[in-house]
C-alpha cells in the first residue's frame, strides 16, 4: 500500500501533500499483472506522519474486507458445500466430475461472500473519519471523500486476483472469479444499493467515484512498478454480456440460496441476485 500511495495518481487522487520524490525500485514482470505480484515484496515506504496513518487506514479497511468476506461464507451457509445436512445435500446440482460446473457453484459463493462484506464495509467506511477528511466539507463531499479510500483498499485486493488479461473463454476454469468480475459485480452492488435507498449516499456520484477509483488504482500499478501494459481488465468487465457470466453465475447463486438461507445463522438476508436467473 505505501508503494501505491507513493505514486502521483494515488496522491493526486487522495490529495496527499507533499509529493515525494519518484522511488527508483520498482517491481518488475512481464505484464503489471506479475509486477503487482511482486509489488509487496519491495520494503516499504516512509510516506511522513500523515501519509503513514492514512496508509494504516487503508491497510485496516483491505483487511476488513477480507475478513468479512470469509466471515459471509460461514454466516451465509457455504460450509455445507458437499456436505449432507438434515436430509439435504448442498450445493444442489452439482457433480464434482465437472469442473466447469463445480467452479460455477464455487464463483457463485464468492460473489455471495464479496456481496456481504461490501454491505457491511460500505456502511463502516461511511460512518468513519480519517486524517485526509478536511474542516468545512459539505455533506456530500463527506461521503465521496470516505468511499474514495474504501474503494481503493477494497480493489486493490481484488485486483491481485488477476494475473493476466481477461479471456472469457476460461472465465470458468478456476473456483474464483476474476478480481475484475468480482470488482465490477461490487460496484453494481453499490448502484443497487443506491437505488433501493439500503444505504443513503447523498449525492455521490458512485459511477463516477468508483470508476476513478479503479483508473487510480491501475494508474498507481503502473507508476509503482515501472510497467505500462496489459492491464485494464475492468473495462472488459464492465462489459461481459450477462449470458457470459451473470446468467450461469446467478442462475446457480438463485437456485441454491433458497437452501442456503434455511442455515443460515443469521437471520439477516443478504439482498438477492441483483439479475433475474437464467
Amino acid at each position: 500500500m505505501s508503494r501505491l500511495l507513493a505514486t502521483p495518481a494515488a496522491r493526486e487522487f487522495f490529495a496527499l501533500e507533499p509529493e515525494l520524490a519518484s522511488v527508483s525500485e520498482v517491481a518488475h514482470g512481464e505484464n503489471t499483472f506479475a509486477a503487482y505480484d511482486s509489488l509487496s515484496l519491495l520494503p516499504r515506504i516512509d510516506l511522513g506522519d500523515v501519509g503513514n496513518e492514512f496508509r494504516r487506514y487503508l491497510e485496516f479497511m483491505a483487511s476488513e474486507w477480507l475478513v468479512l468476506h470469509e466471515i459471509g461464507h460461514i454466516v451465509q451457509g457455504h460450509l455445507a458445500v458437499g456436505r449432507t445436512v438434515n436430509g439435504l445435500t448442498y450445493i444442489l446440482e452439482q457433480d464434482p466430475s465437472v469442473d466447469r460446473d463445480y467452479n460455477i457453484t464455487s464463483q457463485a459463493l464468492e460473489v455471495d461472500a464479496d456481496c456481504f462484506a461490501n454491505l457491511f464495509c460500505v456502511q463502516y467506511s461511511l460512518g468513519r473519519h480519517h486524517i485526509l477528511e478536511r474542516d468545512g466539507a459539505s455533506h456530500d463531499e463527506v461521503v465521496v471523500g470516505r468511499l474514495k479510500p474504501y474503494l481503493f483498499s477494497m480493489l486493490s485486493v481484488l485486483r491481485s486476483f488477476d494475473h493476466s488479461p481477461l479471456n472469457l473463454e476460461t472465465l470458468f476454469d478456476s473456483d474464483h472469479p476474476p478480481g475484475c468480475v468480482r470488482m465490477s459485480y461490487l460496484l453494481a452492488q453499490m448502484l443497487t444499493m443506491q437505488s433501493e435507498t439500503t444505504i443513503d449516499f447523498k449525492g455521490a456520484n458512485l459511477v463516477e467515484a468508483g470508476g476513478l477509483a479503479a483508473i487510480t488504482l491501475e494508474r498507481a500499478i503502473s507508476q509503482a512498478t515501472g510497467v505500462n501494459s496489459q492491464g485494464g481488465n475492468l473495462l472488459p468487465a464492465v462489459s461481459i454480456p450477462d449470458e457470459v457470466f451473470r446468467k450461469p453465475v446467478l442462475s446457480r447463486w438463485a437456485k441454491i440460496y433458497p437452501e442456503l438461507n434455511a442455515i443460515k445463522l443469521s437471520p439477516f438476508k443478504l439482498a438477492p441476485p441483483q439479475y433475474e436467473p437464467a
